[in-house]
């Protein structure tokens, strides 16, 4: 084993760190396990931790989503809908973003209805851990129509609790 770059076993070379040779107790072999193990089992305890430095929404009313594409703002006939949209911040005490806003008309009925879209701004505020999942949510939604509004008032606040996700 010259220089200790590793050994020959028949006629492959070994790295130096697979030997089988005895260090305090332990081949080689079974420290690098015993260290991989280790390193493993630490990783996975941070993993819970790391979850909880996250803040999720429920963009389909039911659901666990991280900067999801859309979110459900009305969640009993989903006719406000936030879409394509783009996060300029995500953080664990606020979100926002931009995309484009989808409402129902509901002229002369909701089924007969037109849809109609705009640019929308939305902020989602007031995380909470939901003990449905486990997991930090924002509850609070805070909606702007950017430029034209397509019906209703140009700004709202829409709760978004716990209470809506699936046990």
């Amino acid at each position: 084993m010259p220089g200790g770059n590793g050994a020959k076993s028949g006629s492959r070379s070994v790295p130096a760190f697979c030997e089988t040779r005895a260090v305090e107790g332990y081949t080689s072999r079974r420290l690098v396990t015993s260290v991989a193990l280790a390193a493993l089992l630490a990783v996975a305890s941070v993993a819970p931790a790391a979850t909880q430095d996250r803040a999720y929404v429920a963009s389909q009313c039911d659901n666990a989503a991280f900067k999801p594409k859309m979110i459900v703002l009305a969640c009993g006939d989903a006719g406000l809908a936030a879409t394509k949209l783009q996060w300029k911040s995500w953080g664990t005490s606020s979100a926002a973003g931009a995309g484009t806003g989808r409402v129902e008309l509901c002229e002369p009925s909701c089924a007969e209805g037109k849809v109609a879209r705009a640019p929308m701004r939305i902020v989602l505020s007031k995380p909470r851990l939901c003990p449905q999942d486990g997991k930090r949510h924002f509850t609070r939604a805070r909606y702007t129509w950017a430029d034209t509004v397509p019906t209703g008032p140009k700004s709202g606040t829409i709760p978004l609790p716990c209470s809506l996700l699936e046990d």
